[in-house]
């Protein structure tokens, strides 16, 4: 192509709202603006229009920026020819970074800016032109991690692993009470963080509540282990189907496929899961099954971004099918932990088991909101490592009740 053009595709009364500022957007990534560089012809350019003002809206400007340095750089771009393939222009509220592959001649850059002229658009960015010492630092390519730290907004490069373009406010930003001047967007992220307070303590308070009155007939030792297998199968679950759900909702070619597909499939097959265990199974089948489920979980987790990058030009049957094949087996061995667990604390943990289903539920709710900050704070990727590190926690409790011979 000669042009790709993005140009205010997103609805300002949305993101200013923050409806999209947890959605996640793969238009402004990185790894998408790689795709569209490989899709333009030699001397096509990329267009990106977004909302700016000098005074209190310069966060999108700057990222994509830093979206079209690090994409730049990755196809093979010296950071120190980065001025030379972008340029920045502004007219009332918007800004249009527009970016190319190979660099501006000197006879194209006074042709275009006589143009530019004449049309009335400001240019903020250019082979000769700064606009001020941030887009100097993001085009040198000096974008350290002491630099990104001292803005008041998060104006890192959006990726694969973390496309929230909207997103620029950090958690502890909320908590620190630092939300004076950063975009309107970041309005859903103070509501959720303070939701993930609000539901952590519910959870801690009904957790120790019970705990302390069940210690009335049950130790603190022996009920300790229980407690923490349910949470973390509680908490487990919910973190790798919520990561699970963001890696495959591009590659499924719709939000809606990737929450009914992969949801379907980790219900259908962690129920086909449940169904396989019975009472009396013996210790090594047992640690058999923890240990198949962490392997399911691991050869998931490097798999799905592997095959999803090879198989992205298949049909949408075919993918939904592959999608499917991906969560299979891990939703299947999910399933059986629940059952695993209350069937070595049935003889027991009689009295207990209404706690441990509601110390699994409650777990639940509070991780379906951790999982969707943790997204956002630390990357897909990660939140689907911290749901396998608990699962991981759960195989270690479940190695221990079978041990005790709880059952």
């Amino acid at each position: 192509f000669d042009l790709i053009q993005i140009s205010l595709i997103d609805t300002w009364a949305a993101t200013a709202a923050g409806g999209l500022t947890m959605t996640e957007n793969r238009l402004y990534t990185t790894e998408a603006w790689e795709d569209f560089y490989r899709a333009l012809k030699k001397g096509g350019m990329l267009s990106v229009s977004r909302w700016f003002n000098p005074q209190h809206h310069t966060g999108e400007f700057y990222r994509l920026l830093a979206i079209a340095s690090s994409a730049l750089e990755k196809i093979g771009v010296p950071k120190e020819a980065l001025q030379q393939h972008i340029v920045a222009l502004n007219v009332g509220d918007i800004v249009t970074v527009i970016t190319r592959t190979t660099p501006l001649t000197s006879d194209e850059w006074q042709a275009a800016t006589a143009r530019y002229d004449a049309a009335g658009f400001k240019v903020l960015l250019g082979p000769d032109v700064s606009y001020d010492a941030t887009t100097d630092t993001l085009l040198r390519g000096a974008d350290t991690e002491a630099f990104y730290t001292a803005q008041q907004e998060n104006i890192r490069a959006s990726t694969d692993d973390k496309p929230f373009f909207f997103h620029s406010l950090s958690l502890l930003d909320v908590f620190r009470g630092i939300t004076a001047g950063t975009s309107n967007n970041n309005a859903a992220i103070v509501i959720t963080s303070w939701m993930l307070l609000l539901v952590t303590v519910f959870f801690l308070w009904y957790v120790v509540r019970c705990f302390l009155t069940l210690r009335q007939h049950y130790t603190s030792a022996t009920l300790l282990t229980p407690t923490l297998f349910f949470t973390a199968i509680g908490m487990g679950f919910m973190l790798v189907e919520i990561s699970q759900m963001q890696r495959l909702m591009v590659f499924l070619g719709h939000p809606v496929y990737g929450l009914s597909v992969v949801l379907f499939t980790l219900l259908l097959f962690s129920g086909l899961g449940s169904f396989t265990v019975r009472d009396g199974m013996r210790r090594n089948s047992i640690l058999g099954r923890g240990g198949l489920l962490l392997g399911a979980l691991i050869l998931t987790g490097y798999a799905t971004p592997e095959i999803t990058t090879a198989a992205k030009t298949l049909n949408a049957g075919m993918r939904i099918l592959l999608s499917m094949g991906l969560l299979a087996p891990a939703a299947f061995c999910m399933g059986m932990m629940f059952p695993l667990g209350m069937g070595l604390c049935r003889t027991r943990y009689a009295s207990a088991l209404p706690y441990f289903w509601g110390v699994n539920g409650a777990a639940s709710v509070m991780a379906s909101v951790l999982g969707v900050v943790l997204s956002m704070e630390i990357g897909i990727t990660a939140t689907l490592s911290v749901g396998i590190v608990c699962y991981a926690f759960c195989v270690l409790a479940l190695w221990r009740m079978a041990s005790s011979r709880l059952a």
